[in-house]
């Protein structure tokens, strides 16, 4: 009884994190499109304040910059929700 409860859990748990895994098809279902000033306003409230490009991607917004500390980030935004899904930091 343990063990299924343990696996109902597992499988929950890669179910949900499966869509912020993939890569493309995390910004298909758009609507109409808010504007990319918007989305580099979400990014800066977000924290993510030296953003030095911003364009879309795969059908998101992507803000890409350094943080306060000096490391690189790259941040993708839903272009109806302007929902932050995916962020990607490096160094």
């Amino acid at each position: 009884m343990k063990i299924t409860k343990f696996v109902l859990a597992a499988a929950a748990i890669c179910m949900l994190s499966a869509p912020a895994l993939a890569e493309e098809g995390i910004c298909t279902d758009v609507g109409a499109k808010k504007s990319i000033d918007e989305a580099k306003a979400v990014a800066v409230a977000a924290g993510y304040t030296d953003i030095t490009k911003m364009d879309e991607e795969g059908g998101c917004y992507e803000a890409k910059g350094l943080n306060a500390d000096g490391s690189k980030f790259e941040v993708y935004i839903h272009p109806t929700s302007l929902e932050i899904v995916k962020v990607k930091k490096e160094g």
